[in-house]
């Protein structure tokens, strides 16, 4: 597990103007791999541990963002302003964010209006016309937290293109990213009351956002202008009950989550529209009993959480002009009802040296779908399906500075909406997908100390392994692509994450994962291959001086070669890139703060590789994940104040 702390304006933790959202600001944690289609703002997903990003489940203070349609949630579209920390949880993650973390979860914490009354603002720009800008207000009694975000950029970026003639290289050509804009609006608020022996929280947000969705980077992978409009509406209501001898405790939430999706190319020939709407609401109860007979310091407890949820996603072709079918078009609706029974326990031993954490999930599932298909609207029978899944955890302490760490469970994964039906279009339907399972498991080992006065140091060393049966990938199926269950995948490796700190002049953070994954599908020529995206060596390293006021950090993010392909064919190189900024104040008694960052600082967008046949090296035009153009060199600065 890590956590990431997010800061006020003016404390050492702020973000500055290039973190525009969570995939920025987790970027560079051990085993965490951002894959991006474009420049800022442009779909952002997680993958942890070579888990495909839609196999990382994402929530927000526990409710889950995952839609019934598409199982991978947008990082790019989470702000940074209302939230507190950010939790990643790369193994087994906490017993009450369920058992559908096939690849981990990544649960983002919202702030409270805890110390004193406060106000704060900030204004940033930068590179490719970014813009943003956001305020912020909270107040203890009752503890109420407010902030308001605004987030923009023109995105298009030169890059270079070969036009696939990789041994020539005065064929490189600079062209220049088009549709790559986007501006979101977004708003945060949370008010909790405590009252006795109860604590009741209202917590709202939503998020409103227009984008251009480019193409992979060449001329003519995406003709048209095609756009997206998303909004999003979340309420989140809890409460925290307890008895008088504090050892029943009970929490109870409720959420409602409201998303409409609007995608649409009016420029294509025929022109496109179609919409998706997608509605979730549930209920979740937790409840602990300390069973030891101390309650202040209990040795030993019960946990049991109940949860139901309900999502509804409908999908329809709005057909604009000049269209002449509209009024045949459909719409199709596909609806599941979850509910999942979860119990565990904490158990400390050994003179509290020894927790162990045991727990089993119980995941039931009714889903009754419709979907577009090719002649129309076509409904899966209702199923209804069970699917247990048991895990465990356990701490020792050797030393009180030494700490191991070990779990494994099994967890899972429903096929999609789109999955199961397809889009109509490019995506044909596959009815009898059965869900994915995954077994894990991880041992790890964590030293920390402080040999001297003014130097301390954390170091941590795990080693992991993730098995996936039935994963449903999608394939090529003649013209057209769909879903299907190819069989297994395997992933293991290491991961080290180290930090230290001398004082309050310097710190230093050292990350490093050394990942395998490997294709045991049954697809034709894939057999043994390393999976696609998935570099098998990534180095981050963060360095910061500080002096009275003044802060200067270094960072570099180093990943090794990687395939872009399943037949591992398309190579695309190693990459390097660093980034520097430099940060002042805060300023008494206004409490301002500046800072500047550059990142991409050699404004790296080329590569030499010497090809096969080829006795000298070449410049190869470099690419993300996705095989998307990465954006070069870029400058951003932020200025911010607090009351």
């Amino acid at each position: 597990m890590s956590v990431v702390e997010l800061g006020l304006p003016g404390q050492a933790s702020a973000q500055g103007a290039s973190r525009l959202s969570v995939a920025e600001l987790i970027s560079g944690q051990p085993g965490v791999q951002i894959r991006r289609t474009g420049g800022l703002g442009q779909f952002s997903g997680a993958s942890l541990r070579g888990a495909a990003p839609g196999q990382v489940a994402v929530f927000l203070d526990g409710v889950p963002l995952s839609r019934s349609s598409q199982s991978a949630v947008d990082l790019s579209q989470l702000p940074l302003e209302g939230l507190e920390r950010v939790e990643i949880y790369r193994g087994v993650p906490p017993l009450a964010l369920g058992s559908e973390t096939v690849g981990g979860a990544i649960n983002l914490i919202t702030r409270r209006g805890q110390g004193p009354q406060s106000g704060w603002a900030s204004l940033g720009s930068g590179s490719f016309g970014l813009r943003r800008a956001s305020v912020g207000y909270k107040a203890p009694k009752p503890q109420v937290m407010l902030t308001l975000g605004y987030q923009g950029a023109d995105g298009d970026f030169p890059y270079y293109f070969n036009e696939g003639l990789r041994y020539d290289a005065q064929q490189l050509a600079e062209l220049r990213r088009k549709n790559d804009d986007f501006a979101q609006v977004s708003g945060d608020v949370r008010v909790q009351i405590d009252h006795g022996l109860q604590a009741v929280t209202i917590h709202g947000s939503g998020l409103w956002r227009r984008q251009g969705v480019a193409g992979i980077g060449q001329p003519s992978s995406l003709p048209g202008q095609p756009r997206q409009d998303t909004g999003r509406a979340l309420l989140d209501v809890g409460a925290k009950l307890s008895s008088p001898s504090q050892r029943v405790l009970v929490d109870l939430d409720g959420h409602t989550l409201l998303e409409r999706t609007e995608s649409y190319d009016l420029s294509s020939l025929p022109p496109s529209h179609t919409e998706q709407l997608s509605q979730q609401a549930g209920l979740r109860s937790l409840l602990r009993v300390i069973t030891s007979p101390q309650v202040s310091e209990p040795t030993s407890q019960l946990l049991a959480v109940a949860e139901l949820r309900y999502e509804r996603m409908q999908q329809r072709d709005l057909c604009p002009a000049p269209r002449l079918d509209c009024g045949t078009q459909q719409h199709a609706t596909s609806d599941r009802l979850r509910g999942a029974i979860s119990v565990g326990g904490e158990l400390t031993l050994a003179d509290k040296r020894l927790l162990f954490e045991p727990g089993l999930h119980l995941l039931l599932v009714r889903s009754n779908s419709q979907g577009l298909g090719d002649r129309g609207t076509e409904e899966r029978p209702t199923t209804f399906t069970a699917l247990p899944s048991p895990r465990a955890a356990a701490r020792l302490l050797l030393r009180p500075w030494l700490l191991v760490r070990m779990s494994c469970g099994r967890f899972v994964r429903l096929p999609t909406f789109l999955e199961l039906f397809g889009d109509g279009a490019f995506f044909r339907k596959s009815l009898d997908l059965r869900p994915e399972s995954a077994w894990l498991g991880e041992l790890g080992i964590e030293a920390k100390g402080q040999p001297h006065p003014r130097l301390s140091a954390v170091m941590s060393l795990h080693a992991f392994g993730r098995t996936v049966d039935d994963l449903i990938d999608i394939v090529r199926d003649g013209p057209t692509l769909r879903a299907r269950n190819v069989g297994q995948v395997t992933a293991a490796g290491i991961e080290l994450s180290s930090r230290a700190r001398f004082a309050e002049l310097l710190s230093v953070e050292l990350n490093y994962a050394f990942l395998d994954t490997r294709d045991r599908t049954d697809q034709p020529g894939r057999a043994g291959n390393l999976l696609p995206g998935r570099p098998q060596h990534a180095v981050f390293l963060r360095t910061e001086v500080s002096h009275f006021r003044v802060r200067l950090n270094y960072e570099l993010d180093y990943t090794s070669a990687l395939f872009l392909d399943p037949a591992n064919v398309n190579l695309r190189p190693a990459r390097t890139l660093h980034a520097v900024g430099l940060s002042l104040g805060p300023i008494w008694p206004a409490r301002l703060s500046l800072r500047v960052e550059l990142r991409n600082l050699l404004d790296t967008r080329l590569v030499d590789v010497t090809l096969p046949l080829m006795n000298r090296p070449v410049p190869v035009p470099l690419t993300d994940f996705f095989d998307h153009p990465l954006p070069g060199r870029a400058l951003y600065a932020t200025l911010s104040g607090r009351l």
